[in-house]
């Protein structure tokens, strides 16, 4: 018998095993980087725009209010400009950690971008809680940091606004951002409520700003020039640079109502290269100007290359360095970096002055004439103002100044001088310059 070979009825199954791992861990990645801030580890925009706009929902169906705080790191553009980005990371990423340990449990913190972040309260029941989140963070913000051996006292300007039943995450943004404007205005390292006065003036603002730049293009900015003069003989020995503005419709608008615009918006420093161009082409033309005094705000000063700029310009117009001061206030070299020295430091061995404007309504006075390569100082109008014919407070302060300034071997101008007995008076406690309206008014240079 022949046996024939059976078929083999048993049963298979392939199994494919794939470790996803690696995958599901980068869909996580994605997802977390999404909604996260990758250097401080924060919430990012996105996240808190969704998120406020929950809030606000569910406080429109309860009755109640949503509070939003914008947080400004004051000067943070100097920090990074000048000790570098590394350096900045590094601050925001410590300003980031003590932000989120501030935190309650029910509130949201987020980096909204560049050096701004955003805490959100929900469920407001009184704006004296809102109030008091911003004096946390106001009291963390402070607290001093080592950043690359260099110590910096870090401060916040916080803008605040508070929910009504019409509101939207962008509109109540933008009223936090109004009122993060007014706090900054008003003096940095202070918070603000937002209100319709700031809504009208935030609409100024912008208006403001778009006119500058039409007016830096149209040539309505212009200089006018000081007298500085020698007090003993009130001998014109130089002049001060002022730009003023010739708006077509306003008129002549006020220093006051278009600077610190011009500042916050950055178009001070297109308007602080214009102001130079104006005062090179009047030493070109006016050898009699004698030295002219240009001031420098701290935004220019953090701008790269400010030095440079200056000096290049000086060349093109054939101005010797020696016609030129800088002018620089306390607060913008306040915290003394290492570049900002090193810039003035080529100018004045080249020849340009620099002196500190403003001298005595900063915190460091004493330490910027120590560290910083100054050789003058202008006594701030408010010390000469309160001048008294006998002995008194403000004059020993000012013949203690003016006692330094010889002692230091500076130039020193008491500025804002008035009246005949302010001059006197400046004179008997050593004072050799002066400038204000005694000697003469700010004129065009034809009337200079």
């Amino acid at each position: 018998m022949k046996l024939e070979p059976q078929e083999d009825q048993s049963a298979f199954m392939l199994v494919q095993v794939e470790d996803v791992t690696a995958e599901r861990e980068a869909q996580e990645e994605l997802a977390f980087q999404a909604l996260h801030d990758s250097l401080t580890g924060l919430r990012n925009r996105s996240w808190l725009i969704q998120v406020l706009d929950q809030d606000l929902a569910d406080a429109t169906a309860l009755g109640q209010h949503v509070g939003v705080l914008f947080i400004d790191l004051d000067n943070f553009k100097v920090v990074n400009d000048s000790l570098g980005h590394v350096a900045g990371d590094e601050v925001l990423s410590q300003i980031g950690h003590r932000l989120q340990s501030a935190m309650s449990s029910r509130e949201r913190l987020g980096r909204f971008g560049g050096d701004e972040f955003v805490v959100i309260v929900p469920e407001v029941g009184d704006v004296l809680e809102v109030e008091r989140v911003a004096e946390r963070i106001d009291a963390v913000i402070r607290q001093e940091l080592e950043i690359q051996g260099h110590r910096i006292v870090p401060t916040g300007s916080i803008g605040i606004a508070v929910s009504d039943a019409s509101s939207t995450a962008d509109g109540l943004l933008r009223d936090t951002d109004a009122a993060l404007f007014r706090a900054k205005s008003t003096g940095r390292g202070r918070w603000h409520f937002f209100d319709q006065q700031m809504h009208d003036q935030a609409v100024d603002r912008l208006t403001v700003e778009g006119e500058i730049r039409r007016g830096l293009d149209d040539g309505q900015f212009f200089v006018v020039y000081q007298p500085i003069v020698r007090l003993r003989d009130r001998k014109v020995i130089g002049h001060e640079a002022l730009v003023r503005w010739q708006h077509p419709v306003r008129g002549l608008v006020s220093p006051g109502d278009f600077l610190p615009v011009a500042e916050e918006s950055g178009l001070i420093v297109p308007l602080g290269r214009h102001v130079l161009h104006q005062v090179c082409t009047t030493l070109r033309d006016r050898s009699d100007m004698g030295p002219i005094s240009v001031n420098v705000s701290a935004v220019e000063l953090a701008s790269r290359g400010w030095a440079g700029s200056l000096l290049a310009t000086l060349e093109d117009y054939a101005v010797k360095p020696e016609q030129i001061v800088v002018e620089v206030t306390e607060t913008a070299v306040l915290s003394q970096l290492d570049s900002t020295g090193e810039d003035l430091a080529s100018l004045r061995d080249l020849g340009v002055g620099v002196h500190v404007d403003d001298f005595g309504t900063g915190f460091s006075s004493i330490s910027l004439l120590r560290d910083l390569p100054v050789t003058g100082l202008k006594l701030d109008r408010s010390f000469v103002q309160s001048l008294t014919s006998d002995d008194s407070q403000a004059n020993a302060l000012s013949a203690g100044v003016a006692g330094l300034v010889h002692g230091l071997h500076l130039t020193g101008i008491a500025e804002g001088v008035e009246t005949e007995a302010q001059w006197a008076t400046l004179l008997s406690q050593g004072w050799e310059f002066g400038q204000g309206y005694l000697f003469g008014r700010p004129a065009p240079m034809e009337s200079a």
